[in-house]
Parts: C-alpha cells; sequence; structure tokens
C-alpha cells in the first residue's frame, strides 16, 4: 500500500481543483456563502492500449492499494512540471503568508509560471502557482500561490517545481479493466490528493 505509480503512456488526463463551499440563497435572493474543508486535486488518467504483461505489472499496483485504503505517489503527465525555465534549488525564506511566500533563489535561476505546481519538501499538499516568478540567482522573491499553506513550512524548506509528486489514493475500491479484440487491455483511474 504504498510506492509510486508509473504514469508513462496515457492518453488523457482529467485534472481539476476541489473546493467545498455551502451557498444558502434566502427567498429575497441574497446569497451567503462559506468555505468549508479543504481544497484538493484530484484527477483521472486513462491508459492506451498496453499488452497484458504491460498492464498486469500496472493492475497488480492497483489492486496491492486495497481499494481507497492504500495511498501512493504519483507524477502526473504533461502538468508535474513547470512550463518556466527554473533551474536549481529553491529555499523559502522566512517571511510567510496566507498564499504567499518569499524564497531565496540562491543557486535557482529562470522563471516559474502561473499554473505551474509546486510541492514543499515537509508536508504532502501540492500547490499552484497564481503568479508568474522570474528568480534571478541572488535575490529574495516572492511566490504566490493557492491555496493557504495547510502547515508550517521552515527557512529550511526546499521546493519541488519539476516532476511534483502528488499522495494520492483511489476514488473507489472497485477497480476495473477492458480487453479489446486486439488482445490488448486499458484501464482507467481517479485520483483524489490525500492531505
Amino acid at each position: 500500500m504504498s510506492g509510486t505509480f508509473p504514469t508513462t503512456g496515457f492518453e488523457t488526463l482529467d485534472f481539476q481543483s476541489n473546493v467545498q463551499s455551502r451557498v444558502t440563497v434566502s427567498v429575497s435572493g441574497k446569497a451567503q456563502r462559506l468555505k468549508v474543508g479543504a481544497q484538493y486535486w484530484n484527477f483521472k488518467l486513462k491508459s492506451p492500449a498496453l499488452s497484458r504483461e504491460d498492464f498486469m505489472s500496472v493492475y497488480s499496483f492497483i489492486v496491492k492499494q486495497d481499494g481507497q485504503y492504500g495511498s501512493f505517489t504519483v507524477v502526473p503527465p504533461v502538468v508535474a512540471s513547470t512550463r518556466g525555465t527554473a533551474t536549481g534549488t529553491i529555499t523559502v525564506n522566512a517571511t510567510v503568508a496566507a498564499g504567499q511566500l518569499t524564497c531565496n533563489s540562491t543557486g535557482g535561476t529562470g522563471t516559474l509560471k502561473k499554473g505551474d505546481l509546486i510541492k514543499f519538501s515537509n508536508h504532502d499538499k501540492v500547490y499552484m502557482l497564481t503568479e508568474d516568478v522570474n528568480l534571478d540567482g541572488s535575490t529574495v522573491d516572492t511566490l504566490t500561490f493557492y491555496p493557504n499553506l495547510v502547515s508550517s513550512i521552515s527557512n529550511t524548506t526546499t521546493i519541488t517545481y519539476n516532476d511534483v509528486p502528488l499522495k494520492v489514493y483511489l476514488d473507489t475500491d472497485q477497480q476495473k479493466y477492458i480487453t479489446q479484440a486486439d488482445g490488448t487491455f486499458r484501464y482507467e483511474i481517479t485520483l483524489n490528493e490525500e492531505i
């Protein structure tokens, strides 16, 4: 009930942000809105046609997770790495505010783009940048992201921006696959971020 899920060769990735809200609308039309719970990501992966040998190595990993019970890491295809040009190590600096922090990009240069996923080294939650940042390798830069931090971070925390791993669990206890007339196998899974 752990490990890293192999995500090479998927045909589609259906990635979404989930936020829980309660909305109450009065007879007069006034609405009251309340955000409840935390934001989390979930995504669906659909495989291409696989040989039985390739498929069974993946399916055995899925079955080993014991339905929704187990959690594992996955690096989602396409969106797990920056669209920018950043290289090097980015370390958090002292100033942290809701949805924003400063980082020391000494050793790190290039750009990170809004929409890029990032992960802090001291906890599992994955965040999305909401503003571009230019790392010049010598100054302190500001990262703006969503959602707000779910746990505190320290000055030694580093930031992952390429091959960002998400800790996930399967969205259902039943996992099926489809065999094709040509002898190949296909499957589709939906994964929820574990916070």
